[in-house]
């Protein structure tokens, strides 16, 4: 089987470790550099490895274009080997009836299943209208031909599903019965409902997996994200709106669910009097919010929580009228009392509470603990791939895999086409950081752009910081990452990057900043504008303090080893094959903290001079 994979020599190497240490641990962590292969190893010794013990092998990326890669490496094994393998994400971006139907993008997976069942049970009663898309192609041995033949992105299915007038979703789904690698988003399967339920479609226990997490140092943030929630003004307004216009259900005698959602208001309003004044966020107990609520509607804490159930069966009342309706079944009030219900079960040592004036005003319940909502995957055999893991231990520790055996592979590239300088008469430190810095941080940028002359990205700590520069202004034409970028836009403007040779301006932790692929001349230089600390609000402050407790060193588990990370996966844009040479710049002195773990990094006085020299020194080698 691995001939015809066609690996290098360090890559089967690899793939021989990466199996030996499944057979005795629950899993096995590798850090790769950029370049490596590190898809293709991992997908080679989780099939070997799966088909040796009867097992399946799922790969989880947190990125569509992650995704992509691995589909692309598939393909090209297909072509050699035949390998039953499916892409699969949510109804969110497979589903062309909602797309056809509703606006926006605001829908829970649950409100979609039932929008999705409700059609379905329509049409195998006889109404074939309900659906259009569902019929017999979904389950026809074309349609799975097609499937394992081609592994098409989810883009291309779609496409595929609206002229063909057949359910992509339903299509992928059932293909996957019959699949021996599933690849899917992080997002899909690390909700453990979602998760349980496409394992049982697919017929495997959790026992009976690999699980090939890529880009897997994003894991513990990944979980945290999906743990958190916040009830925001915003929330409460569109919960408001729809309990009018559903008839405003009495949830007791003169209280109706419009009241319900105005205490909620009123006690957001009340906590960020009382404990914001000029800062933006606060750290809260969860009572408060509770206590507030009840004690400015004179009602008891009893009352409260009985008057909470009664908004979600009203929420669950409204899903079915939608549902009736025929419309995707959502609601807000029922969301609304979700998450309200949810708060109740919060009140313990791994979440944080926060009150801030984001989105006009808000309560968040920030999870710092992530193993909780990763155990569940420690029932499988894993593989940890990544570029940037070390310290092993703190990744082991924050993820709770603390049987996990872990290889580094040194570079496979030559050093010398590489170069890592540093500025130390420069900082970006937030109460160092004004307006004589930041014009400074500009006229570097600009010297390095004009001067060395190579395809540039220039990373920053934050949108604040880049928005703050770009207003300084430049004297060349410059392409910009945004917020709110959506996953076609953000294609097109990379796109237009590899062709041009205007400098790319984006975040350290951003899309752009991992796994993305700039081979050869498409990037030569990276400018780290700054060292990207956390920022020291609430949030982190409570995650410096659990870790500070838990583990005795809060700086190494909340600060040290998300900021490796992120200048890490940056710097990694540099170098894609043995061809590739690339420098990268860091502008702030408190980058000599890390040489530790960026061995190579050398001071310099002059990095523009230091740059073009290294280029000039390469050229000549080369011609050599």
């Amino acid at each position: 089987m691995r001939e015809s994979w066609e690996l290098r020599q360090y890559q089967d190497s690899l793939v021989d470790y990466i199996i030996s240490k499944l057979q005795g641990h629950e899993g096995v962590a590798i850090e790769a550099p950029t370049g490596s292969g590190k898809t293709i190893t991992g997908l080679c010794a989780a099939v070997e490895y799966a088909s040796n013990a009867k097992k399946k092998v799922l790969y989880l990326t947190r990125t569509n274009s992650q995704q992509e890669q691995v589909l692309k490496e598939l393909r090209k094994i297909n072509g050699k080997e035949r390998i039953k393998a499916v892409p699969i994400q949510g109804r969110h971006n497979l589903c062309p009836l909602y797309m056809e139907m509703e606006e926006g993008s605001d829908f829970s997976s649950d409100s979609l299943s039932r929008f999705c069942n409700s059609r379905k049970k329509k049409v195998r009663e006889g109404d074939r209208e309900a659906c259009r898309f569902y019929n017999e192609k979904v389950n026809a041995n074309s349609t799975q031909d097609k499937i394992f033949s081609e592994i098409p992105d989810a883009d291309k299915f779609l496409e595929y599903g609206i002229k063909n007038t057949v359910c992509p979703y339903e299509s992928l789904k059932a293909a996957a019965s019959n699949a021996d690698v599933v690849v899917a988003p992080y997002s899909y399967f690390l909700n453990s409902f979602i998760a349980d339920r496409f394992l049982s479609r697919w017929g495997v226990a959790r026992e009976d997996l690999v699980v090939v997490m890529d880009e897997a140092h994003n894991l513990p943030d990944l979980a945290r994200e999906l743990s958190s929630y916040e009830i925001t003004l915003r929330n409460i307004e569109f919960a408001e709106k729809e309990s009018q216009e559903f008839g405003d259900s009495e949830l007791a005698e003169r209280f109706r669910a419009t009241d319900y959602c105005e205490m909620l208001r009123n006690a957001i309003l009340d906590l960020r009097e009382e404990h914001l004044e000029q800062r933006d966020e606060a750290r809260i107990q969860f009572r408060d919010f509770v206590e507030y609520a009840a004690i400015g509607a004179k009602i008891s804490m009893e009352d409260f929580w009985a008057y909470t159930s009664i908004f979600a069966l009203f929420g669950e009342m409204i899903t079915q009228k939608k549902e009736d309706m025929g419309k995707v079944p959502r609601s807000h009030v029922l969301a609304l009392s979700g998450k309200m219900l949810t708060w109740r079960e919060s009140e313990d040592d791994s979440f944080v509470a926060i009150v801030s004036n984001d989105d006009d005003g808000k309560v968040e319940a920030f999870c710092m603990e992530p193993r909780g909502i990763l155990e569940p995957l420690r029932k499988s055999k894993t593989i940890h791939m990544s570029g940037t893991l070390e310290p092993f231990k703190i990744y082991r520790d924050i993820t709770g895999f603390s049987d996990l055996p872990a290889r580094k592979m040194s570079s496979i590239f030559p050093e010398e086409h590489r170069q890592i300088l540093y500025l130390d008469d420069i900082s970006t430190k937030y109460d160092e950081f004004d307006h004589e810095q930041a014009r400074k941080l500009r006229d570097i940028i600009s010297s390095v752009v004009e001067e060395v002359g190579r395809k540039t990205v220039v990373f920053f700590t934050s949108y604040n910081i880049m928005d703050r520069i770009i207003q300084l202004g430049f004297s060349f034409p410059f392409m910009a990452e945004s917020r709110n970028t959506s996953q076609q836009d953000l294609m097109n403007l990379l796109e237009r990057f590899r062709k041009g040779k205007a400098p790319l301006l984006a975040v350290m932790g951003g899309r752009i900043s991992e796994g993305m692929n700039f081979p050869g001349e498409q990037l030569e230089v990276v400018v780290i504008a700054g060292i990207p600390y956390p920022r020291p609000d609430a949030k982190h402050k409570a995650l410096f303090a659990y870790y500070e407790n838990v583990h005795r060193n809060g700086w190494e588990y909340a600060v040290t080893f998300p900021v490796i990370v992120k200048m890490r996966q940056a710097i990694g844009r540099l170098i894609r094959s043995a061809d590739d040479i690339g420098s990268a710049i860091i502008l702030d002195r408190r980058a000599a903290y890390f040489r530790p773990y960026i061995p190579e990094l050398m001071l310099s006085r002059d990095p523009v001079g230091d740059a073009k020299k290294f280029f000039e020194m390469r050229r000549n080698s080369h011609t050599q």
